[in-house]
């Protein structure tokens, strides 16, 4: 009689902790993706944009935020499924970690030379995918390897990253000017996923327990069961909605500061991107105050689904001032209350997903799966908004429609009924 093949240790459930030199490598890593996939998008595209096409910047700039994101759609989880498969000597994960850094760096260095808004287009493409291939070997890793009663501060500490990125980044743009030297900046960064990916410990899958792909499995993929997989499902959609409301109320708060508030006029001497960065600078600091907090605090009580629900019902409380009475008082009111909010959220919500994965060997594709629908809205909120803007009722309507998809995904995190 046969004995089944001992599970690999790259399979196997995390028992042990791990230390705090391990989470601040982990952080560091974050702070190499998040730098650079957010600075970009919020500061240069926009601004890049603008100079190329200042009449139509609102349509050009929706066009590339789309290009941007539809490479997401498939190489996310065509690259975290091929990252669960991976059977190098160097292991499931880091392999994944390298090329996907020497490819954003690249990336940013040639966006940075684009002088057109289809070149801005090609690099924001390439730029994306980039990230999918870094996320298809770091998302996993928290899964991989940290126990489920210490994942929610471990990802709080993560989350600081993309908490903070927005106002380090943009302080750090400060500090050379024009966009080639602005985009090489941020083309250093990932240089602390590589010294993550040389650091940790991935151990390598044997062969004989790699599952055999095919395009046809993969496109399956595609489809959780909502019957064997309600969790998952029920989260995944929170998390799409959460995204929708988000991006409604953030993505264009650039052209809101400068259409609506005018914030030249009010400011003389001051440009735009600096009301920005003041906005950003206090939705950030908010945002850390909360998000390291929420996810020990989801770890301690082992209640999941209340703090995320009420992370994403005050994120849904700052829009509706914006809607109501949009000046710059209000504005940074919202930003501290939008921060709030989305600490509590990001890193508990995370931590919820990591639970309701439905198989250790599909990490990978699983939270690439999840983290898709983080970034696929982004894909449907610039036309939306274009035709909300132009023809629904302007950045008021935005707001209330911000306003209502967080409450609704925050409502529907309540389904997930295999976490507390």
């Amino acid at each position: 009689m046969s004995l089944a093949p001992e599970r690999p240790r790259a399979l196997a459930e995390p028992t042990r902790k791990v230390g705090s030199g391990w989470v601040v490598l982990f952080v560091l890593a974050n702070i190499g993706m998040y730098l650079p996939m957010q600075v970009p998008t919020t500061f240069l595209m926009p601004e890049q944009i603008a100079e190329i096409d200042p009449v139509g910047k609102v349509g050009s700039y929706a066009w590339v935020s789309m290009m941007g994101a539809v490479s997401g759609i498939v190489i996310a989880p065509l690259a975290g499924a091929l990252c669960d498969r991976t059977t190098s000597r160097f292991g499931r994960r880091r392999p994944w970690l390298v090329a996907g850094s020497l490819v954003c760096m690249a990336a940013l260095v040639g966006t940075g030379l684009q002088t057109t808004v289809v070149g801005v287009a090609v690099g924001s493409l390439v730029l994306s995918a980039s990230f999918m291939i870094i996320g298809a070997g770091l998302s996993p890793v928290v899964p991989d390897q940290v126990p489920v009663e210490q994942r929610g501060v471990v990802l709080g500490w993560a989350m600081v990253p993309q908490a903070g990125g927005l106002i380090a980044g943009g302080l750090l743009l400060g500090v050379v000017t024009g966009f080639p030297a602005q985009y090489a900046l941020m083309a250093v960064m990932p240089l602390l996923i590589l010294l993550f990916a040389f650091t940790m410990k991935d151990p390598p899958l044997p062969l004989q327990h790699r599952d055999p792909f095919s395009l046809r499995a993969f496109l399956r993929g595609y489809r959780i069961s909502p019957r064997q997989h309600p969790d998952f499902v029920w989260a995944m959609t929170s998390r799409f909605i959460m995204g929708l409301g988000y991006g409604m109320g953030t993505l264009y708060l650039p052209y809101f500061l400068q259409d609506v508030l005018h914030y030249e006029q009010l400011f003389p001497g001051q440009s735009t991107e600096d009301g920005l960065l003041i906005v950003i600078g206090i939705n950030c600091v908010a945002t850390i105050s909360t998000v390291v907090l929420s996810g020990w605090l989801s770890d301690r009580l082992g209640k999941r689904r209340m703090l995320v629900f009420v992370g994403g019902v005050t994120m849904a409380v700052a829009a509706i001032p914006l809607a109501l009475r949009p000046t710059w008082t209000v504005t940074l009111v919202a930003a501290v209350i939008l921060g709030l909010g989305y600490g509590v959220y990001l890193a508990v919500d995370t931590a919820l997903v990591t639970e309701v994965l439905p198989a250790s060997a599909d990490r990978g594709k699983d939270m690439a799966l999840a983290n898709l629908m983080t970034s696929l809205p982004y894909v449907l909120v610039p036309p939306i908004a274009s035709v909300v803007l132009g023809n629904l009722g302007g950045y008021r309507s935005l707001f209330l429609c911000s306003a209502a998809m967080s409450v609704l995904g925050a409502t529907m995190v309540w389904n997930v009924k295999g976490v507390r």
